[in-house]
């Protein structure tokens, strides 16, 4: 039996790692294609501030699934949440390979996104404008805006953080007693 699947998209800084969090908190497992991408660039040697330029020649050298391929074989359980699908290639892999679920667009306003981003630190994050207008044109040249534009649902995180975490909380409530029946 092919493992089930919610596969989560969103722009940089929409919030995938919060509705992650939650999703690990109520028990579900959760595989992050962002920390696949930053665990290869590491293996290789590389920092992983470059993560976002070894994604794309990953991608050009091995096809646009790759990180897809490379996300399946570490999933462990029957239900998962895959976190950050970038193109819809990577779609046509989980789909392939896996029960999907629920494709699930994470929106969120551009300030808003650099605000989190820039707050977040991490060492691939963007540290001015400049760099996060490089990173958006980077993602969305992966075919990003075409998967979140095909989503099945979407959640909105420009509110609250509490009032965003409680939306996750009641979509995976609802979804996973679905994807369990």
């Amino acid at each position: 039996m092919k493992a089930k699947a919610i596969l989560i998209i969103g722009m940089p800084g929409s919030g995938k790692d919060e509705f992650a969090l939650i999703a690990r908190e109520m028990g579900i497992e959760v595989v992050n294609m962002g920390d696949v991408v930053r665990d290869f660039t590491s293996s290789i040697g590389v920092s992983i501030s470059m993560s976002g330029e070894i994604a794309s020649k990953e991608r050009r050298d091995h096809g646009m699934d790759i990180w897809a391929k490379r996300t399946i074989e570490r999933i462990k359980s029957k239900f998962v949440v895959v976190e950050g699908v970038r193109n819809i290639e990577e779609i046509y892999r989980f789909r392939k390979d896996m029960e999907i679920g629920l494709v699930v667009g994470i929106s969120s306003g551009r300030d808003n996104r650099y605000s989190r981003l820039l707050k977040r630190g991490r060492e691939d994050d963007p540290r001015n404008t400049e760099e996060f207008t490089v990173r958006e044109k980077r993602e969305l040249s992966w075919g990003i805006g075409e998967v979140i534009a095909t989503a099945d649902r979407y959640i909105c995180n420009d509110s609250t953080i509490e009032v965003f975490r409680e939306r996750v909380r009641e979509f995976l409530r609802e979804h996973t007693i679905q994807e369990s029946s």
